[in-house]
């Protein structure tokens, strides 16, 4: 029976090693599921042209990626009464892992660039301020 609990892949042996394992390195999608709705925050983001303070943002908690999920958890009794719930705990699953903060970046900063760019005639242009600047 001993013998078992060391050989079996669920044993505790295994169990151990695998304690405090971490996700590698680098930026992580979404599931395919969450995909949509992480993809339609950050477009709002780019949209009003809030993109820099939201990269200066996420750059300056990316040390504290995994306690920015944990904070979400904690938060959502409050957040729950106001949003979808199941959609805030979903973000908030994915904000632990390890390279979220990172693909975030990313798509922001793609995202961005490509809303820069100017489309084909007729197409809808970026916002602009009074001024005229993007």
């Amino acid at each position: 029976m001993a013998d078992e609990a060391r050989t079996t892949p669920g044993g505790w042996r295994d169990r151990l090693r695998r304690a405090f394992a971490v996700d590698p390195p680098g930026a992580v999608a979404p599931d395919p599921q969450d995909l949509p709705r992480v993809q339609d925050l950050l477009q709002r983001i780019v949209d009003r042209g809030m993109t820099g303070p939201a990269i200066l943002f996420l750059e300056s908690w990316r040390p504290l990626g995994s306690l920015t999920g944990q904070g979400m958890h904690a938060l959502t009794p409050f957040v729950g009464a106001v949003f979808d719930g199941a959609a805030w705990e979903r973000l908030s699953a994915f904000m632990e892992r390890r390279g979220a903060i990172p693909w975030m970046i990313e798509r922001l900063e793609a995202m961005d660039a490509q809303a820069a760019r100017p489309g084909p005639p007729g197409a809808p242009q970026r916002p602009t301020d009074r001024t005229g600047n993007a």
